[in-house]
């Protein structure tokens, strides 16, 4: 683990800044900001940038006194994301979609654990996966952070983070550029300079993913996103060759499930010639797949048209 060289001490009771962009994001931002309301810590302020939503949004915001929030045109979530955090005044930030939520103690045990280790600079723990009626799907663990290893599987669960401000101030925020992956990203240059630290054995958040989030309509375009990414880190010039080797890996598995991102959707659309054709596409940017039966499962499950997580069963390495 790296040491920051700036160690910040904790007041008694931090004040801890929640930031949540949104936009048409009823009904799930009603839970959401019920799930911060709810905690347990003293001092939380809870930041919401919402992008001018249509859907009665502003309505329910305007409901809630103890909000600080804004509502706009913007040129999308990281823009949003990067005006709260701007505004944030805490020590400590949080950062919380309009379609997730807290779970109770979450605050208080991040706030504990920060105060108690001084050279960690932000703390996340495993999500609870919920559908858009609230019931668990699956629990998505998470597990130490390594910078090799977050180039293949985004081990840092974005509902779950609490970091110290030094860390935006530092990083200038999440890329704009980005409207997918820009947590992804994020985590990798945080991962350069500051400590992460995954807690485990807790729980800090629920990740909804329904239809209607982007998670569950928009996978291809995470994955194409994430492969321009991986692109520019190949033009760093100091990687050492393991780490350049990790990043032609990383590309050639983020091509792999861009493909198979394609074949479900063309699947449910009824585009069976061409859910073929992402299936070998697929099966080609990565030979070793083919000796993966979560692969095959995922291709019989695609023609059932189920509702399915695209990396659920197949190997990420």
């Amino acid at each position: 683990m790296k040491e920051s060289s700036d160690i910040s001490v904790l007041t008694r009771n931090p004040l801890v800044s929640v930031v949540t962009p949104s936009y048409n994001a009823l009904p799930f931002i009603i839970d959401t900001i019920k799930s911060v309301q709810l905690q347990d810590y003293p001092t939380i302020e809870h930041i919401v940038i919402d992008g001018s939503s249509v859907d009665g949004t502003r309505e329910v915001l305007k409901q809630h006194p103890h909000l600080i929030w804004i509502s706009e045109p913007d040129k999308g979530q990281s823009e949003a994301i990067n005006k709260g955090f701007r505004m944030a005044r805490g020590e400590i930030i949080g950062w919380l979609n309009a379609d997730d939520t807290y779970r109770p103690g979450a605050v208080s045990c991040a706030v504990e654990y920060l105060q108690a280790h001084p050279d960690v600079d932000l703390v996340y723990t495993d999500v609870q996966v919920i559908d858009e009626h609230d019931q668990p799907v699956r629990l998505a663990r998470s597990g130490p952070f390594s910078f090799e290893e977050i180039l293949i599987n985004n081990m840092v669960k974005q509902p779950t983070i609490f970091m110290r401000k030094k860390v935006i101030d530092s990083l200038g925020g999440v890329d704009e550029d980005l409207h997918y992956v820009m947590d992804y990203e994020f985590w990798l240059r945080a991962g350069r300079l500051f400590n992460l630290q995954y807690l485990p054995g807790e729980i800090f958040a629920n990740f909804r993913y329904c239809r209607g989030t982007k998670s569950y309509e928009e996978t291809d375009a995470f994955h194409q996103e994430w492969m321009r990414v991986l692109d520019d880190l190949q033009e760093y010039p100091d990687w050492s060759e393991e780490i350049r080797l990790k990043v032609k890996r990383a590309k050639q598995l983020a091509t792999r499930e861009y493909y198979f991102a394609l074949v479900v959707q063309a699947s449910h659309n009824g585009k069976k010639v061409e859910s073929i054709s992402y299936f070998l596409r697929a099966i080609s940017s990565d030979w070793k797949s083919i000796f993966q039966t979560g692969v095959w499962k995922l291709f019989i499950r695609s023609f059932t048209k189920k509702s399915i997580f695209p990396t659920d069963e197949r190997s990420k390495s």
